[in-house]
């Protein structure tokens, strides 16, 4: 029965090739090689049914003309990710550059911790345990935060605006200015990409203020994963994790990472779809700002991060994309009718808990975003994401949305 109700019976030829082989020229002559047989089939079935197909995450070529890209991109915005190429981003010596920072001694590091008395605000170090994304969850990883470097004496335009805080000693350190370099070369790629897509989509924006005005306060966020029987003292007995069910809150992420892999998103069936970490690629996934403002036409993807394999590290670099800190949206996108569910039923049962800026099904929700600045939206959901963190009691409820 299984056989024959496999889609992809294609899938048998894989298997046959590794199973006992059937004596006497195939003909059954024997309870033992009914049993046999059988055998042959009901492994085979199941090889079959391991095989069932997942959406992949599509490819774009930024150097490819408009009309290559458009199927892409079109599968890129049903998932809410496309693999990128054609980026020119030196990805190798950022991930390097990213290592060195963390081999950091322990003190320098805390030393340059990210909660400087301004809640919300994303710069510095952050130390295992530092945040998570669900208050359930131990996030088994260390980060750091930068962005725009902010002149040390100039007056702050917002409150996601500030200068970046560098460890101390680490002027004229060849990784810090690699990082910097590719904060500013990944927020070109982002640029570019997002323009790309808006064109081929024919989306309902204007392409080139996707990102205006966001270039001072969007962050780069480095991580780096343990294993999880490391660090076996912190928050002992809490399910660990490397990043919860989330979807992102802004335009788009673009994300490098390292070849251990563990990057996962919900595809429309309800099942975790692996993102393949292949050298030269870079990974782009879609906001939820995106979402809204495209009225459905791009998906926001839930996505995790699982801990790396036993004495194993994982190391990304992730580019947060944000509009201006003032960037409200339209009313009328806000309030569309026709705007599709944000998730699928299937996803929503497979995620359970996670985080997101607003119910994108919810109208009421969605108008926070037609009467609030994006900004100070965003600023109200770190904090939630601080409070998460292990020893803290000011966990808020309404930080996670199902």
């Amino acid at each position: 029965p299984g056989f024959l109700a496999c889609r992809r019976p294609g899938a048998l030829l894989c298997a046959l090739p590794h199973l006992p082989k059937i004596p006497n020229g195939g003909m059954i002559r024997s309870r033992r090689e009914l049993i046999a047989a059988t055998s042959i089939f009901a492994v085979a079935a199941l090889a079959a049914l391991c095989c069932q197909p997942r959406p992949s995450v599509p490819l774009v070529d930024l150097r490819a003309p408009a009309s290559v890209q458009r199927e892409a991109w079109a599968a890129g915005a049903a998932l809410g990710a496309v693999r990128l190429v054609g980026h020119d981003l030196d990805i190798a010596a950022a991930l390097n550059a990213s290592r060195s920072l963390f081999a950091l001694p322990e003190p320098t590091k805390l030393a340059a911790g990210s909660l400087d008395g301004r809640p919300g605000f994303q710069r510095g170090y952050l130390a295992i345990g530092g945040e998570s994304g669900l208050a359930a969850n131990l996030e088994l990883k260390e980060g750091f935060c930068y962005g725009y470097e902010w002149p040390a004496n100039a007056p702050v335009e917002n409150d996601l605006c500030g200068p970046n805080l560098w460890p101390e000693g680490s002027e004229g350190a060849p990784w810090r200015a690699e990082l910097t370099h590719y904060f500013h070369a990944a927020a070109g790629a982002m640029q570019r990409a997002t323009a790309h897509m808006a064109e081929a989509l024919l989306l309902p924006v204007d392409a080139a203020s996707l990102l205006r005005g966001g270039e001072r306060i969007s962050i780069m966020r480095l991580f780096h994963y343990f294993s999880a029987a490391e660090h076996a003292h912190i928050a002992p007995g809490k399910p660990r994790t490397g990043s919860s069910a989330h979807t992102d809150w802004h335009v788009a992420t673009l994300i490098a990472q390292d070849g251990t892999g563990g990057l996962q998103l919900l595809g429309a069936d309800g099942a975790w779809v692996g993102v393949p970490p292949l050298a030269g690629e870079v990974v782009v996934l879609l906001g939820d700002y995106l979402h809204l403002l495209s009225r459905g036409a791009t998906h926001s993807p839930i996505h995790r991060v699982l801990l790396p394999p036993e004495r194993r590290h994982r190391y990304s670099l992730t580019l947060f994309g944000y509009p201006s800190f003032d960037a409200t949206l339209p009313a009328e996108a806000a309030a569309a009718a026709e705007l599709p569910p944000s998730h699928t039923r299937a996803q929503l049962a497979a995620a359970g808990a996670f985080n997101t800026l607003v119910n994108g099904s919810d109208p009421q929700a969605r108008l926070r975003l037609a009467e609030e600045a994006f900004g100070d939206l965003v600023l109200d959901k770190w904090r939630g994401v601080a409070a998460n963190r292990v020893g803290s009691r000011s966990y808020r409820a309404g930080s996670d949305a199902v």
